[in-house]
């Protein structure tokens, strides 16, 4: 009981605790005061307005199917991720049980990307070889390869902080070998399934990880050239770096991801009438209307057609002059683009109390950024390039990809806490 009890003021005195528990409430709060319906007939479907129970001054959401969307279903997914995390607090306040989670996340994920490329040796038509997928560019047990080379993305991450955690740990203890080397060969081996996944959002964002985390392993190979028993532990890496880059070039088509990136010069010059760039105006005009309280939660795919339809190049599938001009009809289920999807759908306050669940895990780090630097650096360049890639992709609307990053983000905050916290001079 005194443990119980233990673990349940560790969570009441945890400010994340309280606004990720505001944010379900909220959420809550727009499920039960629904302000408009789906609603469908042989010629399709529209949205109509209802009277809000509660009135339109409180949030409010929209009234449809759970299998389609709606927001009991996102509650659901939110509820996952935010018990996941509290229970991460209050039942684990040592470092080694924090360990074990990162490191089965870790290995599962490197499994999850070992996987990916065997189907893609193997050449297989469906998901896990048995799971027929209507969309061709899966990967490993991700029906979208944008959503799994994320994920991968998320492992790297944690490689990564691992890798610097063991480091430091090993070069407190003056040896010369460690866990952490293990890490550096996971890294190359996501590194490489990502690179297969062709994911042009993906492959961007494992460059930018791959960049820092060899930056901020230099810098400490460097530091330990001082310390003769630790001068062969900081060439393995350079070994293993090769090793990893030979590989690379061998398997990984280079071709193709040149070939799918395309003409970047071009791509950049005509970045303002992409469709993302042109999906993500209309969710904005979209949050214009509601910017405080939001339109709801799981409400984007029925009310951004009243957007959409002002920019025809996303509201249509194709112009034809020979058929009069524009014509057919798009479908958008996600804006591509989560952080500006999250303030149509949850508004300034919902998305609000989003961001300082995130503050409140991550700014004692900050503060403490002297203990642990590697590792904190590279969590906060991870979270980092995670939002950015939210911002070009509906990454943050898969829920396995979302329980991981949030589940990723408190287990790294709190390990890195505790070890700053024993390292601390008395």
């Amino acid at each position: 009981e005194s443990a119980s009890a233990a673990g349940l003021m560790r969570l009441l005195r945890w400010p994340p605790f309280w606004f990720s528990l505001a944010f379900l409430l909220y959420i809550l709060l727009g499920a039960l005061n629904p302000a408009a319906e789906v609603a469908s007939d042989e010629r399709g479907w529209w949205v109509r307005a209802t009277t809000a129970p509660l009135g339109t001054n409180w949030p409010t959401s929209v009234t449809a199917e759970y299998a389609q969307m709606n927001a009991w279903r996102v509650l659901a997914s939110f509820s996952a991720a935010f018990t996941l995390i509290w229970g991460l607090r209050a039942g684990l306040n040592r470092r080694k049980p924090l360990l074990l989670v990162l490191w089965s996340f870790l290995l599962s994920a490197s499994a999850m990307g070992f996987v990916a490329i065997l189907q893609h040796l193997s050449g297989a038509g469906a998901v896990l070889w048995h799971f027929p997928s209507s969309n061709e560019n899966f990967w490993g047990s991700f029906f979208y390869r944008n959503q799994a080379a994320a994920f991968l993305n998320l492992a790297l991450v944690a490689a990564g902080v691992l890798f610097f955690y063991h480091a430091e740990k090993s070069r407190q203890l003056a040896r010369s070998g460690g866990p952490h080397f293990l890490c550096f060969l996971l890294f190359a081996a996501v590194a490489s399934s990502v690179g297969l996944a062709l994911s042009r959002g993906g492959i961007l964002f494992a460059l930018i990880l791959s960049l820092v985390f060899l930056a901020l392993v230099a810098i400490c190979a460097l530091r330990s050239i001082g310390h003769l028993s630790s001068l062969w532990a900081a060439l393995i890496p350079l070994v293993l770096l090769t090793f990893g880059a030979v590989m690379f070039a061998r398997y990984v088509d280079l071709e193709a991801i040149e070939t799918r990136f395309g003409d970047i010069g071009e791509t950049i010059e005509s970045a303002d009438q992409d469709a993302r760039a042109l999906s993500t105006r209309a969710t904005w005009d979209m949050a214009q209307d509601r910017l405080w309280l939001g339109w709801g939660a799981g409400s984007f795919r029925y009310i951004f057609p009243m957007y959409q339809k002002n920019y025809p190049e996303i509201f249509y599938q194709t112009y034809s002059p020979r058929r009069g001009g524009w014509y057919g009809r798009k479908m958008y289920r996600y804006a591509h683009n989560d952080l500006v999807q999250f303030v149509a759908e949850y508004g300034l306050i919902g998305s609000g109390l989003l961001v300082l669940t995130f503050a409140g895990m991550l700014l004692p780090l900050v503060l403490q950024l002297n203990h642990s630097t590697y590792a904190t650096l590279f969590l906060l360049t991870g979270i980092t390039c995670a939002c950015a890639h939210a911002f070009l992709d509906f990454i943050f609307n898969s829920p396995a990809y979302w329980l991981a990053f949030v589940a990723l983000t408190a287990a790294s905050t709190e390990l890195l806490r505790l070890e700053a916290a024993r390292t601390a001079p008395r």
